[in-house]
This record gives structure tokens, C-alpha cells and sequence, in this order.
């Protein structure tokens, strides 16, 4: 079965072949074993074992948790993502805001637009500390800035709103 997994961090996706416990990403082939504590997985790695903590909220989202970070990400089957696929392109989703969101609780430490700017997909928007580490918060679509929040160095929730993007013309 091949999976299209997508890092809700960055929005960057991965093909992933997946049989009998061993997901195929190009080069790089991870089996992952069951272990008898719940959502805990023995991760083979080039040779390396690799303790993984897998949960899910049983609908498409994923967390994976491992040396020490944890990540979200959606799952979804091959032809399922080129359905959604579809359906995003559609007129109608092109003219629809699109809600940024902290996709994780953390410190903001920055804020790198303004309201009204034009941004561009893949443009960073926010830096998140989370974990000790720093996440970029990308626009996920071309468009112009709304409601940006002024909580620079703020802590925020995972799911509070950042900003709104409004699809360009």
C-alpha cells in the first residue's frame, strides 16, 4: 500500500511504500516492529534500533515521537490524497481564507510578516521554539496576510490562530 505522509510542520510530503511493518522512502527503508507497551514501536533504521512512540486520533492525524521530538503529520492513501487533491484545486476552495494555525504549543519567537503583505507558498511566516527547537511556519498557499497576531515572544496553544491568508486573485 503506498501512503502519502505530510509533515503538518512545513507541509512537505512523502511517498511511503508500506508492507508487512516496513515503509519504503527512496532510498531509506524503516521496519518498524511492535513492542508490548501500546503505541510504542521498535524502529530498524540502518541497522540502528530506534524506540518510536506512534499515536493517532484515529480520523488522518498522526504523532510521531522519537529521540526526544515529537511530529504531526497527516496519513492518508495514495488515491485519497489525489482526491483531496482534487478537491482543493476546485474554484471554490482557490477563493476560501486559509487559517494558519500553531501547529504545536510553543514559544513564538518570531514574526516575519505584517498585515496586508503578499506573501508567496513556501514563505516563511512564523518562527515557533517548541522542544527547544525552532519550527518555520510556512504560508501554505500564495495570497495576502490578515489578523496577523502581535505575540511575538508570546507562548501560544497548538491551534491558535496566527493569521489568516486570503488567496491571490
Amino acid at each position: 500500500m503506498r501512503c502519502i505522509v505530510t509533515s503538518e510542520l512545513d507541509g512537505t510530503s512523502v511517498v511511503v511504500d508500506v508492507q508487512d511493518g516496513t515503509a519504503q522512502s527512496g532510498s531509506t527503508t524503516v521496519t518498524c516492529l511492535p513492542t508490548e507497551t501500546p503505541g510504542l514501536f521498535e524502529a530498524i533504521v540502518e541497522g540502528r534500533s530506534i524506540p518510536v512512540m506512534i499515536w493517532t486520533d484515529e480520523i488522518k492525524g498522526v504523532q510521531i515521537s522519537f529521540r526526544g521530538y515529537t511530529y504531526s503529520a497527516t496519513v492518508l492513501e495514495e488515491r485519497l490524497h489525489a482526491l483531496l487533491g482534487i478537491l482543493q484545486a476546485s474554484p471554490a476552495a482557490r477563493s476560501r481564507v486559509v487559517r494558519i494555525t500553531a501547529p504545536m504549543p510553543g514559544l513564538l519567537k518570531a514574526v516575519l510578516t505584517k498585515e496586508g503583505a503578499a506573501v508567496k507558498k513556501g514563505e516563511s511566516l512564523f518562527t515557533l521554539e517548541a522542544m527547544k527547537m525552532e519550527n518555520s511556519i510556512k504560508a501554505p498557499i500564495s495570497g495576502i496576510v490578515h489578523n496577523v497576531t502581535d505575540n511575538g515572544g508570546a507562548a501560544v496553544e497548538k491551534g491558535t490562530v496566527l493569521c489568516v491568508i486570503e488567496p491571490a486573485g
